[in-house]
């Protein structure tokens, strides 16, 4: 896990411990649930809480890391772009997500599209 020490973004955590904001989306993709194998997770997603200035440098296919960031004693999903927050993942799918990336699976997202604030992504294994 890494190490990130933002106030504004300790800010924004919701009380589960990853981003919430961006309202609306979530869900689809390919995902059914916490039996789903890690190796083969794969859903979409809203971009939460997105950061307007990073957000703005994204591109359609751009493919992203996803990380889990260390805010004092909270853990969180956090998609990245040239190591700066984007924002994190709105989805049913973030829990077990987070149980995978615990178990040292990595993954990715890929931007589907990208319509002002609102960046819609496919989260795969990395």
């Amino acid at each position: 896990m890494a190490d990130y020490n933002e106030s504004a973004y300790e800010r924004e955590q919701s009380s589960e411990g990853y981003m919430s904001g961006s309202g609306g989306g979530g869900g689809g993709g390919f995902f059914d649930g916490n039996s789903t194998p890690c190796e083969r997770l794969i859903f979409d997603a809203q971009l939460s809480s997105p950061k307007e200035a990073v957000v703005a440098l994204l591109q359609e296919q751009d493919i992203l890391p996803i990380e889990m960031l260390s805010i004092g004693t909270t853990s969180v999903v956090a998609v990245l772009y040239k190591d700066q927050i984007a924002g994190g993942i709105a989805s049913p799918a973030v829990q077990r997500l987070r149980q995978c990336m615990t178990e040292g699976y990595k993954f990715k997202a890929l931007v589907i599209s990208k319509n002002d604030g609102q960046v819609r992504l496919r989260v795969s294994g990395a």
